[in-house]
Formats: C-alpha cells, sequence, structure tokens
C-alpha cells in the first residue's frame, strides 16, 4: 500500500512499507559506516574514545592553551620558532628513517620540547638516541608493592623535586610501565623506595632483584631544545588520566607550549574521515579542490531546484504565465490560478520563473 503525501505540496515521494523500510536500513547503515571510518580501536589512538586510547589527549593540550595539531608525517615538524613547539611521540610501533631522524633531531637542537613515551618497544630508545639524549628506557616491568593504585602493576610514583611539569602533581599512576635510565639527564618523577624492576617476568619480587626508587621521568637539554623520557604512555590514555594526577601532568607538559605536535607518523593508522580530514588541512590545493567542488554541487543542486519548481509550476496551472508579466503580473496570476497557495509558495515559485525567464534571455 503506498504511503499519502504529507500534504498536496509536499515534495516527499509516495514510498511504499518496504521501500520506507530499505530507506531506513541504508540511512542507518551510512551512519554506522561514516563513524567507523572516523574512529580507531588502535591503543594510544588519536581517535580513540576508548579506555586504552588518547582521544581525550587533543583536548588537555587545548584546554593547556596550545593549538593541537595530529601529525602523520614528520614533514610537520616545524623548522622555525621551534621554541614554542611540544611534540609527543607515543610507543611508535614502527622505526624513524634516518631522514626522519634528522628532521625530529634538528627540531629538538634548535629549541623544540620532545616528549618521548615508550615502555616496552625498542623504537623509543633509537628515537632517544637520534636526538642525542641520554636518558634510555630499561624495557622490564616495575612493581610496587606497597604504593600503588589498585595493585602492585599500577605504582603510584612521586615528584623528585620542585618542577614546572610537576607542580600541583602529588602521584603519578603508572599502569605495567617501566622505568628511565637516567644517565645525565635531571629526573622530575620517581618511583618508591618499595618499586623493583621484574627481571624474570613473574610479577614477584625475588632473585636478584632489589627494592630502589627509580626515574620514570626525567628531562634533558639538546642543543637550545628539551627532551622529556615518560616510561609509560599508558599515562596518556583516556582512562589513565583520570588517575592520580596524571591529568594535571600532561597538561603541565604542554601549558608553556603555543603549539603541541602529536606525532602518529609511526604509530597506529589514522581513520580514513580524519586522515582525509588532516590531508585537507595540510595542503591549499586539497582545501581549493573541495571548494570548487562544494560550489558545483551547490549550482547543481540549485539548478534541480528551479527545474522541480518550473514542473511544480506546470502542474498546477498547466502551463508556464505570460513571458511578458512582470514579476507582479506573475505573483497575481499565480494567486488568481492557486488561492490555496501560502504567500511563502507563491512567491518561491515566481522567483523560480522570473529567473528561468532571464537564463531563457541570456541562452537566446
Amino acid at each position: 500500500m503506498a504511503l499519502t503525501p504529507l500534504s498536496e505540496d509536499s515534495w516527499l515521494p509516495s514510498l511504499t512499507l518496504p521501500q520506507l523500510l530499505l530507506a531506513a536500513y541504508t540511512v542507518l547503515t551510512i551512519i554506522a559506516l561514516v563513524y567507523a571510518a572516523s574512529t580507531s580501536s588502535a591503543a594510544f589512538g588519536a581517535y580513540n574514545s576508548q579506555w586504552d586510547g588518547a582521544g581525550e589527549l587533543r583536548t588537555v593540550a587545548a584546554d593547556a592553551g596550545a593549538n593541537v595539531t595530529v601529525g602523520t608525517n614528520v614533514s610537520q615538524y616545524p623548522t622555525s620558532d621551534t621554541d614554542t613547539t611540544v611534540a609527543v611521540v607515543l610507543s611508535p610501533a614502527e622505526p624513524y628513517s634516518s631522514s626522519e631522524r634528522a628532521r625530529i633531531a634538528e627540531f629538538v637542537r634548535s629549541g623544540g620540547t620532545l616528549v618521548v613515551a615508550e615502555d616496552y618497544r625498542p623504537e623509543g630508545n633509537a628515537l632517544l638516541a637520534a636526538v642525542g639524549a641520554d636518558a634510555r628506557f630499561d624495557g622490564r616491568p616495575v612493581y610496587d608493592n606497597r604504593n600503588y593504585y589498585r595493585n602492585s602493576s599500577l605504582p603510584e610514583a612521586t615528584p623528585a623535586g620542585d618542577y614546572p611539569e610537576t607542580a600541583g602533581v602529588d602521584t603519578v599512576v603508572l599502569n605495567y610501565g617501566t622505568t628511565v635510565r637516567a644517565g645525565n639527564a635531571t629526573t622530575l618523577v620517581n618511583t618508591s623506595e618499595y618499586a623493583y624492576l621484574d627481571t624474570n617476568g613473574n610479577g614477584e619480587l625475588d632473585g636478584e632483584e632489589q627494592l630502589a626508587s627509580r626515574p620514570v621521568v626525567t628531562s634533558e637539554p639538546v642543543g637550545d631544545g628539551r627532551v622529556i623520557a615518560v616510561s609509560d604512555p599508558s599515562i596518556f590514555v583516556n582512562a589513565m588520566l583520570e588517575r592520580g594526577d596524571n591529568r594535571r601532568f600532561v597538561r603541565n607538559l604542554v601549558a608553556s607550549h603555543g603549539d603541541a605536535l602529536l606525532d602518529y607518523s609511526h604509530a597506529s593508522s589514522v581513520p580514513p574521515v580524519a586522515a582525509a580530514v588532516l590531508a585537507v588541512q595540510r595542503s591549499d590545493a586539497l582545501l581549493l579542490l573541495c571548494g570548487v567542488v562544494l560550489v558545483g554541487a551547490l549550482l547543481a543542486y540549485d539548478r534541480r531546484l528551479d527545474e522541480h519548481l518550473r514542473d511544480r509550476l506546470r502542474e498546477y496551472s498547466g502551463g508556464d504565465p505570460d513571458p511578458n508579466l512582470s514579476r507582479d503580473g506573475v505573483e497575481k496570476y499565480l494567486r488568481a490560478s492557486h488561492p490555496d497557495w501560502e504567500t511563502a509558495q507563491v512567491e518561491r515559485v515566481t522567483e523560480a520563473i522570473i529567473k528561468q525567464r532571464a537564463e531563457r534571455q541570456r541562452n537566446d
């Protein structure tokens, strides 16, 4: 059974119930596909809103007053005015090439701040070495049987002194993190004296494993810039930002910088829709192309709208009004022919007729 149009003037087509159900299913499918293409489930992902994603990191950086950029290419590291930029690298999954390492090293030497957060992957230490930092990630999990959040694998660390990065911070909570071998770097945050490195992986203090306070965040100057090593990228994920004073600590890392570059060039892939938006933002040519396509679509829609109005007019009147009538004459003609029309509808159809007349004159 066909559905009756909402009104005599409705533009909605008459649909059968199966057609209406199919249309609703199609719309829901499109919405689901767009959502899937614009979000990510990857750990530490900038577009992952789940507990293990870092979608909230962008909000924290923006709230700190920074202009946030999700970087998908090392070429986005600035080459000038670098002292206003902090770049954050969360557990890169792939190694940086020699040219990429050189670009990041130049960024740091010329005044930029680089934050590298890593626990067990080797790429973090490779990047620290490439930029000339002395700190290295230990790579063994750290436990604390006395000072922890819920269990010993979530140890609570405390500031090692009064530093801008630890202002207002009492505890930083790790989640299966490691420690930093500081070398000549300054320790900003360290574990309690009851922490130990689990060398044999059994989660217990035994053998030659020793209790000691160890660095988990360090800072050191490199050239005119600075490198901060954080021994647990989980500190930056959505769920862990709410543990201890992690959110305040992460905010402090960004607070003194006007720009924050979240380097995802060697991390999990960025969702297709987000990648497309980022590509357009970086390219003036793509931005111009999108503008041209949008304007073309609007013009095409406007033309189809005109054709629809003309068809509607013919449907009601059986033909067009006298082409010699003025605008007021067209309106009077329409009101006389269709006394049931609303004023807005009369004006809309009048405008379509006048516009059609102008187009015909130009074509002639």
